[in-house]
């Protein structure tokens, strides 16, 4: 059986949903800087052990797993000190906030090639792009050659009003935006030919915040596609993921008022998705981590999946500075 630490009991409280739900795991470590909000998950949860600090839990050799769900400025610092105390690691996105991090990160885990590492990109997961996938990849849209993926977060107030608006040069592209890149690797599994960038910050200039809300990236892909991936961090919109994906046979069309394939010429047949969306929860990788662990299953999110996402978003980050 393994044991698991906790760090951070923000999302991380959805972490632990996950990790209590199988019989794979023993004992459970939490710790979070915020001591009431902790005390209060230990109250919510049977049979929790409370952590000194993040560290306690990362050098205690009790620990077979570590689940980072800190601010994201701690991310790579915790989950170097992880790998180099031996420990499996997931960890919330994004894994780092800037190209030197990233190499350290990729350095560490080619050095320690028998620890898993995964990251928190759970639209994978969704029914509907699950099924979007199968469509791909039975050639079902023909050659796709334009798509459009917008991250409409829609909440402005935890940008303003939260630990995000705190971070230093924080990223929309790297909090959130990171799961379109994540969707776009998955669907085409090309690499990336060149990118242009846009943004401004409408929408928090006035709190001074000097964050970049609103981005967006056209990137050319070396398959030819060309792909308008955008982040809208201040929109008044509800949180959303809206996709269109254009082939020479089909288009999809995800909005918030419009689920739709289309197939035909002359005449336009419109078909109503009917698969779950988002159908997720933000535990919805763990098990797959577990298992990774375990019976050495392929992850969900692999690493070198995980690492190229990442680096798309800070190539995007350059092109937007």
């Amino acid at each position: 059986m393994l044991n698991v630490g906790i760090i951070g009991l923000g999302v991380g409280e959805q972490h632990l949903i996950g990790f209590k739900k199988l019989k794979a795991i023993k004992d459970i470590y939490i710790f979070d800087i915020n001591k009431k909000k902790m005390k209060e998950v230990s109250k919510k949860y049977n049979g929790l052990i409370l952590g000194n600090s993040a560290e306690d839990l990362i050098e205690n050799t009790d620990i077979d797993i570590v689940s980072i769900a800190s601010f994201d400025q701690f991310h790579c610092r915790q989950i170097l000190n992880a790998l180099k105390n031996n420990k499996h690691v997931f960890c919330e996105k994004p894994i780092c906030q800037n190209s030197k991090e990233l190499n350290l990160i990729k350095k560490k885990l080619t050095s320690k090639p028998n620890l898993k590492m995964t990251t928190n990109t759970i639209l994978r997961t969704s029914p509907r792009f699950l099924d979007i996938k199968n469509k791909i990849r039975k050639k079902y849209f023909g050659e796709i050659y334009y798509i459009e993926l917008d991250y409409n977060y829609g909440r402005l107030h935890k940008l303003v009003g939260g630990w995000r608006g705190r971070i230093k040069d924080f990223s929309v592209f790297l909090s959130g935006g990171i799961h379109m890149v994540d969707l776009l690797n998955w669907f085409l599994d090309s690499e990336v030919d060149s990118i242009k960038g846009f943004s401004n910050d409408f929408c928090t200039k006035k709190n001074k915040l000097n964050i970049k809300d609103n981005a967006v990236a056209l990137v050319k892909l070396k398959n030819k596609v060309i792909v308008k991936l955008s982040c809208n961090f201040g929109c008044v919109y509800p949180h959303f993921h809206r996709v269109i994906i254009y082939g020479t046979n089909a288009t999809y069309e995800q909005s918030f008022s419009s689920e739709y394939f289309f197939k035909g010429r002359p005449n336009v047949n419109r078909k109503k998705a009917n698969t779950e969306y988002p159908g997720v929860k933000k535990s919805g990788l763990i098990k797959n981590f577990v298992e990774s662990i375990i019976y050495d299953k392929p992850l969900t999110i692999p690493k070198n999946e995980m690492l190229k996402a990442m680096k798309i978003c800070l190539k995007i980050n350059e092109a937007i500075s």
